[in-house]
């Protein structure tokens, strides 16, 4: 009997212990719907005590809404005017800054132009520059994009000087019209256009001889084509000497450049100093030349295809 109840004993505490584990997730498991109901219940108290507030209150909220539309009424009008007004002083200080040499940080180039960007309560101010970037034979034009806001007092962009000033307060300096910096500057700038211009040309060029050499290939043992065969080499002659003058005019348009970067990294207080000569050093009408050579050479070509065309009909 003693070793029955011994036995008896372990087995009624697994009992306990099972019942009182079941008892304990039962009231976890109200705790947790007590605790969904609350919080649906806070909700739901919350809207309706809001709806009351809004019901109870309407009267206030329309005077607000109402207020609120009055002011905007009344304030756009006054923003469209004075953005009206700042659009005209923007396109006149364009009109007067753009293609004007300048500076911004240590980089030397011209101002592109001046536009109005923004919106009507922030309204800005985008000056595209192109710059002189990089060094040595890897230089290159780069356009930068520059935002400023407008001025407190619009009216300073009205004379060029008060909208000179803005601009240097934004970091871009204009520089002086007869100044050796601004003089220095346009011919740089037209080096590098001069640069971009013979590297296109000599592109075309090269197919243009390309397509001579092809014909004339073709046209030896050819009746067709054998009668132009004279004016075929005169025009690959023509062709082979206006490439070597591209040639030439593309190295000298990136060793000026160079030499005129090189002269402008001067620091401002040596430049005046030197002595400089930008009307030897540098001759516009030798580009215009150039290009007039260039056109020429290409009615060349169109001539000779004109004659090709003839012969073969």
């Amino acid at each position: 009997m003693k070793a029955g109840r011994v036995l008896a004993t372990p087995c009624r505490q697994v009992m306990l212990e099972r019942a009182g584990g079941s008892s304990a997730m039962s009231l976890q498991l109200m705790a947790q719907q007590t605790n969904g109901s609350g919080s649906g219940c806070a909700i739901g108290c919350g809207t309706v005590l809001l709806l009351g507030m809004v019901l109870a209150y309407w009267p206030v909220f329309l005077a607000i809404a109402l207020v609120a539309v009055l002011l905007y009424a009344i304030t756009v009008p006054g923003l469209q005017q004075k953005r009206r007004e700042l659009q005209t002083l923007v396109s006149a200080a364009d009109r007067r800054f753009r293609h004007d040499p300048c500076r911004v940080g240590e980089c030397f180039g011209v101002v592109q132009s001046i536009t109005l960007a923004g919106d009507l309560t922030t309204p800005q101010i985008d000056i595209l520059c192109r710059l002189i970037t990089g060094s040595g034979q890897q230089l290159q034009g780069e356009e930068r994009r520059i935002s400023l806001s407008p001025p407190a007092r619009l009216q300073q962009l009205r004379s060029g000087e008060g909208a000179a000033a803005w601009l240097r307060s934004g970091g871009i300096t204009p520089l002086a019209e007869l100044s050796v910096e601004a003089k220095a500057t346009r011919a740089a700038m037209e080096c590098l256009r001069e640069r971009a211009w013979t590297s296109d040309a000599l592109g075309k060029l090269n197919g243009l001889r390309a397509a001579v050499i092809d014909t004339l290939a073709k046209a030896r043992g050819n009746e067709l084509l054998e009668p132009s065969i004279p004016q075929l080499q005169q025009a690959l002659g023509a062709f082979e000497l206006e490439r070597r003058k591209l040639e030439q005019a593309h190295h000298s348009a990136g060793e000026m450049l160079r030499k005129l970067h090189d002269f402008l990294g001067v620091p401002d207080g040596i430049r005046p100093i030197l002595t400089f000569d930008l009307d030897q050093l540098f001759d516009p009408q030798r580009f215009r030349a150039l290009e007039q050579s260039f056109e020429e050479v290409v009615l060349l070509n169109d001539a000779f295809r004109e004659l090709s065309r003839d012969a073969l009909a």
